[in-house]
């Protein structure tokens, strides 16, 4: 096919309907994930730099930039911690968030981390999982339960 311009016409993007039920299928990604710097409260005017958790890794955080910021507070903790021989079945980890709606106080909300496989250990992939429920709860919610647990997630 030709036009006048001389150029040939095609398109190479995705049909504008396409594009629309693209935007529905895929999920949203907050702007601001695993930061040092938070970008909530900087807009808010409070101290905004956070740390790592020690012997935790590298810093697990969500927000949107502007209604609330998701944090990892501690490292994972193994129940029951006096089995010392063999590897649980159950890890907590604790998250601290802040929310507009809730005048800007802080929460924690525990999350329960089953494993699927004895002796699979829990892994940074399960606790960046579980800081993405909670984010896109918070999309939609100003407060979270105090507890979680992924089965039921």
């Amino acid at each position: 096919m030709f036009n006048i311009s001389g150029l040939p016409h095609f398109r190479t993007g995705p049909s504008r309907p396409m594009s629309n039920l693209a935007d529905r299928v895929r999920p949203q990604r907050l702007p601001w994930v695993n930061f040092n710097i938070c970008p909530h409260c900087l807009a808010h005017g409070r101290p905004c730099l956070f740390e790592s958790p020690k012997e935790c890794g590298p810093i697990i955080a969500r927000s949107d930039g502007v209604n609330f910021h998701l944090v990892l507070g501690d490292r994972p903790i193994e129940y029951p911690a006096q089995r010392l021989a063999d590897k649980t079945e159950i890890v907590s980890a604790a998250f601290w968030y802040v929310h507009e709606g809730n005048g800007g106080s802080t929460e924690t909300v525990v999350v329960i981390l089953r494993r699927p496989h004895r002796g699979r250990a829990y892994s940074l992939r399960d606790l960046e999982k579980a800081a993405d429920k909670l984010a896109e709860k918070l999309c939609k919610e100003r407060q979270l339960s105090r507890l979680y647990d992924t089965c039921y997630f």
